[in-house]
């Protein structure tokens, strides 16, 4: 009688699940990003407009430029009218998921001329004391940009706080491989410079894992450069999940990073491949700094 209240129970919570997961898949929701033309960075609190079938629709970005819409319209829209204090506003026929806005050329032509807008070009020692582990998963390509340095010398060493993750051991001696990137016009990760992504194994207990790329002769072009953390495909890591403190994980490679901070010129993105493209697939910007460098 036991068991079969048991198997009784199992199928109930099985159906309830799917049950979630189905109505999960089946919600309407549409997500997008708002980003400033000129820097590339997320415009927090822009108001978006939607008309569609005579009724409007309205949402507002958060820190990271995302806005959520309550019902997924494709194009089937009669417009959508994007906001921003000190950017033009845009209308436009069409949703897309990544939206970028103009700065008003009156307004800035004041705020340039009264001001220089603080930029970090390093974090100070107490800013780097607190570092916290992040985990990927398979394919997953974390990227930092470093700016062109006045020197221009060439580029020595790839530096990576490469770790462990959730309590499990050893995550940190799994391999990666590395890339540099060029910079689009909008201060993104573009095209791959070397060939061949560089495979690396961590082989001791250094905070920074080097990885030598001298003989390319590589020096920081004036737009800068994107230095990358990639993950190997999911078939290429003999174990494929384990369990942590935090819960079921990916059994990679994890990267320390620091606090956001917004002033900070070495903004971090991160390339993820999946069926969500709204999410994935795409270059975004993250709310936190890998603890990737270079050195000369």
């Amino acid at each position: 009688m036991r068991t079969k209240v048991t198997i009784i129970l199992f199928f109930v919570l099985q159906n309830m699940f799917s049950q979630e997961i189905k109505n999960e898949h089946n919600s309407n929701f549409f997500i997008g990003y708002i980003y400033s033309n000129t820097d590339c960075l997320p415009i927090e609190k822009a108001n978006i407009r939607i008309s569609a079938k005579n009724k409007l629709s309205y949402s507002t970005t958060d820190r990271d430029g995302k806005f959520e819409l309550s019902s997924n319209y494709g194009n089937a829209v009669d417009f959508i009218e994007v906001s921003s204090m000190g950017f033009k506003k845009v209308i436009k026929s069409t949703i897309s998921d990544t939206i970028y806005l103009e700065n008003e050329t009156n307004q800035l032509s004041e705020i340039i001329i009264n001001s220089k807008p603080h930029v970090k070009q390093q974090l100070s020692f107490f800013e780097k004391l607190n570092t916290f582990e992040v985990n990927f998963s398979w394919d997953s390509k974390a990227a930092v940009y470093i700016p062109r340095n006045n020197e221009n010398k060439e580029i020595k060493n790839l530096l990576f706080a490469v770790s462990d993750y959730g309590g499990v051991k050893n995550l940190k001696f799994l391999p990666f491989k590395v890339n540099l990137y060029t910079v689009d016009s909008l201060g993104r990760p573009y095209k791959p410079i070397l060939d061949k992504d560089i495979p690396v194994i961590k082989q001791n207990n250094d905070d920074l894992t080097k990885v030598d790329i001298s003989k390319y002769k590589i020096t920081i072009p004036n737009s800068g450069i994107f230095v990358a953390f990639i993950i190997l495909e999911e078939k290429e890591y003999s174990t494929h999940f384990i369990y942590s403190k935090r819960g079921l994980i990916s059994a990679v490679p994890a990267l320390k990073a620091y606090k956001y901070n917004d002033a900070y010129i070495r903004k971090s993105y991160l390339f993820n491949k999946c069926d969500y493209p709204e999410k994935c697939n795409i270059w975004l910007p993250q709310n936190r700094h890998y603890l990737i460098d270079v050195e000369f």
